[in-house]
């Protein structure tokens, strides 16, 4: 005997009410539904007892009504008829999409999940009258008994549709929909949270700009809660943090990563996803440093983590729950726990993963807050996701931005300039270009080019820009490398016959040393040499004392010769500054003709203070008890600042340095500041949150940074200056000595507008990047 199924009434409540988990849920269903009907605009009303939800899209016939919306568990849209009977002209004037936001025949039901009646109103393209559907949910919850399809629905023609208090009808074709009876309260609160979900599922990061969600409430002044739905978070992020994109299409992955507007890398690969194939994958990802927070935080009024992470979108609408704030499908918060300084976290990340996809290749889960059907494409789409977005951004902003604690407060590429930083970003470009499998198209070629050759990450960077210039067949690059790779082994030879004369010179002073003191040891012998050796020695003592005094006249004229060299050779590079590119080396030997004097003023006014003794080219003591009694004993000697306090603040910090390289720093410093009008400077220690670093807080007296002149972002760069006599090499010197002790120094974000508060930060031990 053949047989067939009964369906009861009660199957409404189990693919309505029980499978809509919650009112927001199903309102975002009705949404999709107006998208796929390709609605550009979408109008929700809230009445005391109603919601009236207002689309422009193609609308429905009598036929479409009838064999297709009241079809339960039909879709057109997975059978690809769903714009089959529209006419040519409208079909040519529609967005064509690859798939659709909702397919399986069970959306309309969102109805019953908010309300206990429906009137459906819906014209079609071309059509001259409105349908009109009325359907009472209550019948087919008063016996389960009774089958589902004996219940009957009325179906009518009108002339036009309703008009709502403030949301207009459409004026051709649409469709409104208007629950009454509702089954909860809809109130100031409720309305905000709906527009802020919305405002995630409807992609906030712009994919879906051809359709316009908004919101109205009659008979409330509620002017917060009402007006179009949306956010403008690319707007906000773009230029304010690194971020990473990839596209997956035809066989390919292409990969940009950008940092505030400076482009990293550009790559291409061939995609190893075979089960996507016919998908188009289009990702951006943002790493939030404190002030992208802070900043996203002010223009959204919600916090970052609030408001969610990674977002995955299907033909324009969002899978739920991914992204959400407690939600970790992609595993990134898990491995975050298992190094918190090696791995990015939920609270470090916002971006989104658009599909566009064939239907059914990824497809929803039926409770419609559970992500994705577990298929090959998702398997693969969710690896792709790790591998190519997330662990890609991580290892910049690990390697780059991680390694200096001041990049947190950034929100320019001011940063990114420094040779460390600079030797950073090649390593991971090298590591692109190095790979067999990768292509590298494209990268900044200011960025990506050769480091100063003082900087202790020369060698490993020139290995790295000869692998990238290679592999790009950039010649132009591969020459500067041979240029600087020449200077370095020249600066590498007059470094050592520096070091072999003074080594010479330091034995040649152990000998007498050891002289004086045998001849001591043999005057001591006998009583009846004493009053002689006593005469000598007395001697010897008036001796120094004279030669003592003649050195440090000699100190002094070295002090004005030396200066007198600095002004000439600052005063060549400005003239040479902006010439034919062909000078470019010589200004390079000119800035290290610069940078050596430097250091020979910095020797000599050490040597006039007889606390100062330089019997060593590196010490290893205390830096900061270093830096006060040079800032408080020995910076004030010279120029216009008189007087200079150092608060230690109970701190100290061992380190291995140059007392040369520090006098650089404080000599620079206090000569900025004296030419700003500064009389007095402040150092005030304190420690970093993390890493055991230190911080020094540097601040004067003096007029400060004319920002109306003066671009704060380029202080430090080499041949910048705010004013028309400076070099533009002290603040740039300055950075340079402050890298190789592996710390770096910045304008402090804290600082009131206009002041030039600096901070220092040096780490506990060298840290090669």
């Amino acid at each position: 005997m053949e047989k067939s199924f009964k369906v009861s009434s009660a199957l409404k409540d189990i693919i309505g009410r029980d499978l809509i988990t919650n009112d927001f849920v199903a309102i975002f269903e009705l949404v999709k539904n107006a998208f796929d009907a390709h609605a550009k605009r979408v109008d929700i009303e809230f009445d005391v007892d109603s919601i009236i939800i207002t689309d422009d899209g193609k609308g429905m016939s009598q036929a479409d009504i009838t064999s297709k919306w009241l079809f339960v568990a039909y879709s057109a849209k997975r059978t690809g008829e769903e714009d089959a009977d529209l006419p040519r002209d409208y079909r040519d004037a529609i967005s064509q999409r690859r798939g659709y936001a909702g397919n399986k025949g069970i959306g309309r039901f969102s109805c019953d999940r908010l309300g206990k009646t429906l009137d459906l109103y819906s014209r079609p393209v071309g059509g001259k009258v409105v349908e009109h559907l009325e359907v009472d949910w209550t019948s087919f919850e008063q016996d389960a008994k009774k089958e589902f399809a004996t219940i009957d629905v009325d179906l009518t023609e009108t002339g036009a549709f309703p008009k709502p208090k403030r949301a207009k009808p459409p004026a051709r074709s649409g469709t409104m929909l208007v629950i009454s009876g509702l089954r909860d309260e809809w109130g100031y609160e409720k309305i905000d949270r709906l527009r802020s979900y919305l405002a995630k599922l409807v992609d906030p990061f712009q994919s879906t700009t051809d359709l316009k969600i908004v919101t109205h409430v009659a008979d409330e002044d509620w002017p917060d809660v009402e007006g179009e739905v949306g956010n403008q978070i690319i707007d906000l992020l773009n230029e304010k943090t690194a971020r990473i994109c990839v596209e997956i299409t035809d066989g390919l992955i292409k990969t940009t990563l950008h940092d505030r507007g400076v482009l990293i890398y550009k790559i291409e690969e061939d995609s190893p996803y075979p089960a996507m194939a016919g998908s188009v994958v289009e990702a951006s990802l943002y790493f939030l440093n404190r002030r992208a927070k802070h900043t996203f935080t002010s223009r959204m009024g919600v916090q970052p983590v609030q408001f969610g992470n990674l977002f995955l979108f299907v033909n324009g609408f969002r899978i739920y729950p991914i992204g959400e704030p407690t939600d970790d499908t992609f595993g990134i918060g898990r491995r975050k726990q298992q190094g918190t300084s090696r791995y990015l976290g939920l609270r470090d990340i916002l971006g989104k993963v658009d599909v566009s996809a064939p239907i059914g290749m990824y497809r929803e889960a039926s409770s419609r807050d559970a992500g994705l059907i577990d298929t090959p494409a998702k398997e693969e789409l969710y690896d792709a996701i790790m591998r190519h977005l997330v662990q890609r951004l991580e290892r910049y902003v690990v390697t780059v931005n991680w390694a200096d604690s001041l990049d947190q407060e950034r929100d320019d590429a001011s940063g990114l300039r420094s040779d460390t930083a600079r030797a950073r970003i090649i390593r991971i470009v090298r590591a692109m270009a190095g790979s067999q499998k990768i292509r590298l198209i494209d990268y900044d070629h200011d960025l990506i080019d050769t480091v100063n050759e003082r900087s202790a990450e020369f060698e490993e960077s020139m290995e790295g820009l000869a692998i990238v210039a290679q592999e790009t067949g950039d010649k132009a690059l591969l020459a500067r490398i041979e240029r600087s790779r020449q200077r370095y082994e020249e600066l590498k030879q007059s470094e050592a016959e520096a070091k072999r004369r003074a080594d010479e010179e330091t034995e040649a002073r152990r000998e007498a040393e050891r002289r004086a003191r045998a001849a001591e040891m043999l005057a001591s012998e006998t009583g009846a040499k004493l009053e002689r050796v006593e005469k000598q020695a007395q001697l010897l003592l008036n001796a120094q004392a004279q030669g003592s005094e003649e050195l440090q006249l000699l100190h002094h004229q070295v002090i004005i010769y030396a200066s007198e060299v600095q002004a000439l050779a600052r005063r060549s590079m400005r003239k040479l500054a902006g010439a034919n590119p062909q000078v470019e080396s010589v200004m390079l030997d000119l800035e290290q003709i610069a940078f050596q004097n430097s250091r020979i003023l910095a020797v000599t006014r050490l040597a006039t203070q007889a606390n100062f003794k330089l019997n060593a080219d590196k010490i290893d003591v205390d830096i900061l008890q270093y830096i006060k009694e040079y800032a408080e004993k020995v910076g004030t000697l010279y120029g216009d600042i008189n007087s200079a306090t150092f608060d230690a603040n109970g701190i100290s910090l061992r380190r291995v340095f140059r007392p040369v390289d520090i006098a650089i720093v404080i000599d620079n410093l206090f000569s900025n500041a004296g030419k700003a009008g500064a009389r007095q400077m402040t150092f005030t220690c304190r420690r970093t949150s993390t890493g055991g670093a230190v911080e020094i807080v540097v601040a004067d007296d003096g007029r400060g940074i004319d920002e109306g002149s003066v671009d704060p972002g380029k202080i430090f760069e080499r041949g910048y200056s705010g004013s028309p006599r400076g070099s533009g090499l002290g603040l740039y010197h300055v950075k340079q000595v402050i890298e190789e002790l592996g710390g770096s120094i910045g304008l402090d974000p804290e600082r009131p507008k206009g002041s030039a508060r600096f901070v220092i930060r040096l780490p506990r031990e060298t840290k090669r990047a």
